[in-house]
């Protein structure tokens, strides 16, 4: 994780690939029989995840598509805690979210 962080920072662009991939390793983590974060490597892994949500939070303003505004919030919902909300935006597209909106 904090290598795909460091690639992104040095890429200078906006990609969506970055948020999404760290979004769906992040969610398959605390699925089935996938192991924890090694003790060693804790500090790393999640400081990798705060600073791409930090990078996301300003790059979110000058993205304008609409899958990578979601990857990018999935992020920032991931660093906040909020992983059901991160499935939602990272796991559907803006036409299944409406649907699913609407039975609400």
């Amino acid at each position: 994780m904090p290598w795909l962080i460091h690639l992104h920072r040095t890429a200078g662009a906006i990609d969506w690939n970055t948020y999404a991939i760290v979004a769906i390793i992040e969610l398959a983590r605390s699925k089935g029989l996938n192991p924890d974060v090694p003790a060693w490597l804790e500090s790393d892994y999640f400081g990798a995840i705060r600073e791409l949500a930090e990078i996301g939070a300003t790059e979110i303003l000058r993205a304008d598509d609409p899958d990578t505004i979601r990857a990018m919030l999935s992020v920032l919902a991931l660093e906040r805690g909020l992983r059901e909300h991160a499935k939602l935006l990272i796991g559907y597209s803006e036409d299944e979210v409406i649907a699913i909106a609407s039975q609400i």
